[in-house]
């Protein structure tokens, strides 16, 4: 197995040849690659966090002040119990992420390092995507729900057109944010840490 030491000369003839060489130097710079690739997805774990804090927060809200309304307080939960399994897959892929360290200073420990941070934020995604699927729909159709009954006279089965729309709307919205999201957050720095690792195919570092 390959140290890292034994990746000197490999260094010398490609692009970090003008830099100085130490035993922890391939290491090190490896290490600010890989958290420039994930700092988007670090940001992202912790905004949504304090989203959904805010959404529970909300939740608690109205089943505080509309304790006396059965029908109001049930939405309110069936609102918090579609939020909960996500964001317990979120605090655990955030805490395996934020652990992550690399072992030692072979290779092997470098590349593993890699391939574990690539498979976290990966493994998060594809929950994501699959998850949102009916996340989104059902807490918007929940969300409108809500609004009109608390704020619109007659509540929501007299403006059936005007809660159809709003889905419509809120429901694109999210489309574009998210799409947005999943670009900036994950697909960005997955191909990047690909690429990275990539690089240590085509170094013959095995």
């Amino acid at each position: 197995m390959d140290t890292l030491d034994e990746m000197k000369e490999k260094w010398a003839r490609h692009k970090h040849a003008g830099q100085p060489y130490d035993p922890n130097n391939m290491l090190r710079v490896i290490r600010q690659r890989v958290r420039k690739h994930t700092r988007e997805s670090m940001k992202y774990f912790w905004a949504s966090f304090a989203l959904q804090l805010l959404v529970y927060a909300l939740y608690a809200h109205v089943v505080v002040r509309f304790l006396h309304d059965p029908v109001t307080v049930t939405f309110a939960i069936v609102g918090v119990l579609l939020f909960i399994p996500f964001t317990y897959m979120l605090l655990r892929k955030f805490k395996q992420l934020a652990v992550l360290r690399p072992d030692g200073n072979e290779t092997s420990s470098v590349r593993q390092y890699i391939t574990q941070q690539r498979n976290v934020l990966y493994d998060f995604f594809r929950f994501k995507l699959r998850y949102e699927l009916w996340l989104i729909p059902l807490s918007t159709l929940v969300g409108t729900l809500l609004v009109f009954k608390i704020y619109v006279p007659g509540g929501p089965l007299a403006y059936l057109n005007g809660v159809w729309i709003t889905m419509g709307l809120t429901l694109a919205s999210c489309y574009l944010a998210i799409r947005n999201e999943n670009r900036k957050s994950f697909r960005k720095p997955l191909a990047e840490l690909d690429n990275l690792l990539r690089e240590f195919a085509e170094e013959n570092i095995e």
